[in-house]
């Protein structure tokens, strides 16, 4: 099973990688904060990497360094979700009102983890839990809100609309990972808890890679058009 969630880190460096270049060939002035997290994510899964083969995954600096790495790339997640609400009500009379419950919003999502896991000691591998849990399951109904907003929008970004696709599933796959996890307590079962929060993310990338790419694979080949054939000839002459 190492040997295939090995794999599939490779896998989605790779693709992290494809993605920061196609967001830089176009895209990334419209989606700044999709090119941060992609940045993020990359270097997270770099450092991280480096730390388990110096320190081993039950050591105290592994263990920070990835638990603070996904807190801040939940928040990330958290943010886009906001960010692209925001985006889809373009045109749309209430985006002023709207605009500010989405950071009222935001303003909760960071201050509730402190209200709400009052009892566990802050920083800890169980506070850290709850607050990861936290920001994914509330970008997950968050993002009920997006597509409520894309749907409504009768002059939706068809581009925004691929890459909501690609960041539903990166938070609903988290909050699934995260909601098997409580139930699936054993090894075997834990590791296809976290299988599923891995591949959901995978697909994400591949959808976000799909939102970005080129235009000869967006637009398709032209067609030639076609070459008027001989003029025809009449014989008698």
């Amino acid at each position: 099973m190492s040997q295939l969630f090995d794999a599939l880190e490779s896998v989605g460096v790779i693709l992290q990688i494809a993605l920061l270049f196609l967001l830089l060939s176009g895209g990334l002035r419209k989606y700044p904060l999709l090119f941060v997290y992609s940045i993020a994510q990359l270097l997270a899964d770099m450092a991280e990497v480096a730390a388990r083969q110096q320190f081993g995954t039950k050591a105290a600096q592994y263990v920070l360094l990835y638990w603070t790495d996904e807190i801040l790339l939940d928040l990330l997640l958290f943010l886009m979700v906001i960010a692209f609400t925001y985006q889809a009500l373009e045109g749309n009379p209430l985006r002023g009102k709207a605009g500010k419950f989405l950071g009222a919003v935001v303003v909760l999502a960071v201050v509730a983890p402190f209200v709400v896991y009052y009892h566990r000691t802050l920083f800890t591998t169980s506070w850290f839990n709850g607050t990861s849990q936290w920001l994914n399951f509330s970008g997950a109904i968050m993002n009920l809100g997006l597509w409520t907003a894309l749907l409504a929008n009768k002059k939706r970004d068809p581009q925004l609309l691929v890459v909501s696709i690609g960041l539903g599933l990166a938070v609903t796959g988290a909050a699934m990972a995260f909601g098997l996890r409580q139930f699936m307590t054993r090894g075997g079962l834990r590791q296809f808890a976290n299988l599923v929060g891995v591949l959901t993310h995978l697909i994400g990338l591949c959808v976000w890679c799909w939102a970005f790419r080129p235009a000869w694979l967006r637009d398709g080949p032209k067609r030639r058009p076609k070459e008027p054939g001989p003029l025809a000839t009449t014989s008698g002459y």
